[in-house]
């Protein structure tokens, strides 16, 4: 076993495990340790990876055979292996995992929880590590599934509301992993058994495929719901919203915003890439989903007044056009479909760590309590800014290098009317992300702060730490050097992986070649935009711009008036007469089709969760009333239940 444990491809895991054991071990003897713990863990598992990446290791595999009934063996094969997507997964989480826990040093100081805090974020580090190196679905879901406990844990440690998002978040995660658990049942009760796990086995017909007509379908939509739950698309989203308001800011910036993300959007990938072939059909519901879940999340987002829940509608909306990417079934769909999973991680996380530090230094999430940040905090105003852009696909960054590659490849589809369509609505979100951030932005940064309210005068003058600073200036960069040269992560990340991803399957289908043969962003690859030429634009613009401002400063004689008030005359302590960021685009929440959808989604009109519990509460109350204590009744149903069963029975064995 320990030979196993100590094998390089299982060292990520193995590392990541022991420093969280140490850190639990250790939370109440010492706070100071336990972050040493989480840094030298987290740091230590990132180099183990990159030795990964940088080796040839093969796959591994073993089996075990457990004995839990007498003379009814069960098989239990284990298999982890090195791909190039999935280690993308695992470098990514430990590299996130790094930056958290920096932050997390002034962030989670002098919680109650803060050595345990680091246990389960190692912990997490270490299940998502697993997924990212398993070689069949039955170790993804173990990994999988010790990451949905951590988040449980780590959630239980916000303060207010916490505990119910906690059990929500739960709740729709737990069914995820219940379809991801049938989908491996059907699998394994199909002809093959174990070897229709295998995540390296190549590309199946979904029809020649499970124990029974059409289970294949089944089983892919199956798997298809546990991704999408996980990387939080509508309808399977509200999770995300229900803990962003009371959960700590450092596990938000960790698991919804990037680790969730990588883990379910990489799901999704290795169901369409490395197990099944989709059907037509399957890639136009995955499209019609990413659609909605931009456009409904991004209005969602505007009418929020709390930062963390703007964020988190935000992370909902950039899920959708992962969706929309991947499902277009395309080389340069696909492959900007996982460039923007990598892109969402790096902004959103750096986008969180924002809202963290904005909420210490006003002492509040609400929109409404922010202001005057931007002179206080320059370092933090500046990368969420970088941040924001990126997110709302503003080139030179990130965000609109991985965008631009999904509208091509939308635009590829053979149904062109309904990619016109949702090209429309992915572009119309990107603006209206782009208006919500200004309203973040400006509420944060750049209003008047408010003279009352909870910007108490014993409170300190806001400052910013290092290790707040540090972790969101390298996200910052990492936004302006992906969004500058895309081709790097392209040519060297996603084209390998999707194009070994596409060879592994059996017989070479159009999309294995064009994968196979995959250039994009050279000799002026189709779906890649060249950012040199619009940067260099951008920069003459600016250049322009401040030598016009410099030539003309001080020659424009400007009248300077205060404003007519109605006879009234504003005072230092008169919040009146203040411009907050609540105020912007209230007139959406009005228009006459729009704000009633509004109205009903915040209600949890979109909310699965809401009405599973809702109806799931008439079923049994109905079910309650049938107890009504009589023997008779009960003996009853009983017999009518085994007359059912028999008659079935009969009539199986008949045909």
């Amino acid at each position: 076993m320990l030979k196993i444990l100590l094998d390089p491809l299982l060292l990520p895991v193995t590392i990541a495990l022991a420093a969280g054991l140490a850190a639990y071990v250790l939370s109440r003897a010492s706070r100071t340790l336990c972050r040493l713990i989480a840094l030298a863990g987290s740091a230590a598992t990132l180099w183990a990876a990159l030795a990964v990446v940088r080796s040839t290791a093969a796959a591994i595999q073993w089996t075990w055979t457990a004995n839990l009934v007498k003379g009814l063996p069960l098989p239990l094969k284990v298999e982890l292996a090195h791909t190039t997507l999935g280690m993308l997964v695992v470098v990514g989480s430990a590299g996130f995992a790094l930056l958290i826990s920096i932050y997390s040093f002034r962030a989670m100081a002098g919680t109650y929880w803060e050595g345990k805090f680091y246990a389960y974020l190692l912990w997490a580090l270490a299940g998502a590590c697993l997924v990212g190196l398993a070689g069949n679905l039955l170790v993804l879901l173990v990994g999988w599934e010790l990451v949905t406990l951590m988040l449980f844990l780590m959630v239980n440690q916000g303060s207010g509301e916490a505990k119910a998002g906690a059990a929500k978040a739960y709740g729709v995660l737990g069914f995820a992993d219940a379809c991801l658990l049938l989908a491996v049942a059907l699998l394994l009760a199909s002809p093959g058994g174990w070897e229709n796990l295998s995540l390296s086995a190549g590309r199946r017909n979904i029809a020649a495929v499970g124990p029974f007509a059409h289970a294949g379908y089944v089983i892919y939509l199956l798997i298809l719901v546990a991704g999408l739950a996980k990387a939080g698309a509508v309808p399977l989203h509200t999770w995300i919203p229900a803990i962003a308001k009371d959960a700590p800011t450092p596990l938000m910036a960790y698991l919804p915003a990037a680790l969730d993300k990588l883990l379910g959007i990489y799901l999704v990938a290795v169901l369409s890439l490395r197990m099944f072939e989709p059907t037509p059909a399957m890639g136009t519901v995955m499209m019609v989903v990413g659609g909605v879940s931009i456009l409904a999340a991004v209005l969602m987002a505007m009418m929020q007044h709390n930062l963390k829940r703007l964020l988190s509608f935000h992370a909902v909306s950039q899920v959708g056009y992962m969706v929309l990417g991947l499902g277009t079934g395309n080389v340069v769909g696909i492959i900007g479909g996982l460039f923007h999973m990598v892109n969402n991680a790096i902004y959103k996380s750096s986008l969180f760590m924002m809202s963290g530090t904005v909420r210490r230094a006003a002492g509040s999430d609400e929109i409404e309590q922010m202001g005057g940040l931007a002179r206080p905090l320059p370092v933090t105003f500046i990368c969420g800014a970088i941040a924001a852009a990126a997110i709302s696909g503003v080139p030179p960054f990130n965000g609109f290098a991985s965008k631009w590659l999904i509208y091509q490849g939308t635009l590829q589809v053979t149904n062109h009317g309904l990619a016109v369509v949702l090209v429309a609505v992915a572009v119309f979100g990107s603006a209206l992300t782009l208006a919500s951030f200004v309203k973040a932005i400006y509420s944060a940064f750049l209003a008047s702060p408010p003279k009352k309210a909870t910007r108490a005068q014993s409170r300190p003058k806001p400052s910013e730490s290092f290790f707040l600073a540090a972790p969101m200036v390298v996200l910052a960069a990492a936004c302006i050097f992906l969004g500058l040269a895309p081709s790097t992560m392209i040519n060297h990340v996603l084209g390998p992986a999707a194009s070994a991803a596409g060879q592994e399957a059996a017989g070479q289908t159009a999309l294995t070649a064009s994968l196979a043969s995959l250039e994009v962003g050279r000799d002026g690859a189709l779906g890649l935009w060249s950012p040199t030429q619009a940067t260099g634009l951008i920069i003459i613009g600016l250049v322009l711009g401040l030598i016009f401002a410099w030539v003309t400063a001080g020659r424009a004689q400007a009248r300077v008036v205060r404003p007519f008030l109605a006879g009234e005359v504003p005072t230092a302590a008169d919040d009146r007469f203040r411009v907050p960021g609540t105020h912007f685009y209230e007139t959406v929440a009005k228009l006459p089709l729009v704000g009633p959808l509004l109205a009903h989604g915040e209600a949890g009109a979109m909310d699965l969760y809401h009405w599973s519990g809702k109806h799931g509460n008439t079923l049994v109350q109905m079910l309650r009333a049938q107890h009504t204590g009589l023997l008779s009744l009960y003996v009853a149903w009983s017999l009518v239940g085994l007359m059912t069963t028999l008659v079935y029975l009969l009539l199986t064995m008949g045909t």
